[in-house]
């Protein structure tokens, strides 16, 4: 899978000519496309907490804490889209440490390490589930379609598929693993 092949999965939901490349085509539609892919893929990514998307670190503090309000920093990793909230343990039915994400840093007064949560840009697109790959073709015809056919019918009809798509695609991606629950000694330290 290359983002051509997503590319051109959008263009047949629009009824459009295939690309053949994105770096080799100069037509409108591909120049379209190679300015918008990498952030109508992160902007989808970003939406949702995909389980092939996730990923976790135990962040140290940085040497600098910040300016006023909170004791410590951590600088999230470069590929980090978005931050899942973060508690003290690290899993989401923890207990919930207080924090803002600031630019490319969480604040807070805990201490480090943090265990920390978050949904990364992912390039690997042969890791994309199928119904991921659905939603964002489906997601890239409907922000193009109006564009490139002129024609309000088929940025409809994206639409309505974009959103079957992501139902879908939450759907399988919420059955993979265990349903959270609180934690034991969550439950036992609020005694």
């Amino acid at each position: 899978m290359t983002p051509t092949d997503i590319c051109n999965q959008a263009l047949d939901i629009l009824k459009e000519a295939e690309i053949t490349s994105l770096e080799n085509d100069n037509r409108p539609i591909v120049r379209w496309m190679k300015r918008n892919f990498d952030t109508s893929r992160d902007s989808l990514l970003s939406r949702y907490d995909w389980n092939f998307a996730l990923h976790r670190v135990s962040l140290a503090a940085d040497t600098v804490a910040p300016a006023f309000g909170w004791r410590h920093a951590f600088t999230v990793p470069h590929d980090c889209l978005r931050v899942l909230p973060v508690t003290a343990c690290g899993k989401s039915e923890g207990t919930p440490i207080r924090h803002e994400v600031e630019g490319s840093r969480i604040l807070t007064d805990a201490q480090g390490p943090l265990k920390v949560r978050y949904v990364r840009r992912t390039e690997d697109y042969d890791r994309y589930p199928a119904a991921f790959v659905e939603a964002l073709a489906a997601y890239i015809a409907m922000k193009c379609g109006h564009w490139v056919t002129g024609k309000v019918s088929y940025v409809q009809v994206a639409q309505g598929l974009y959103r079957e798509a992501i139902d879908a695609a939450w759907r399988i991606d919420a059955i993979e693993g265990t349903s959270p629950r609180a934690a034991d000694d969550d439950w036992v330290a609020q005694r």
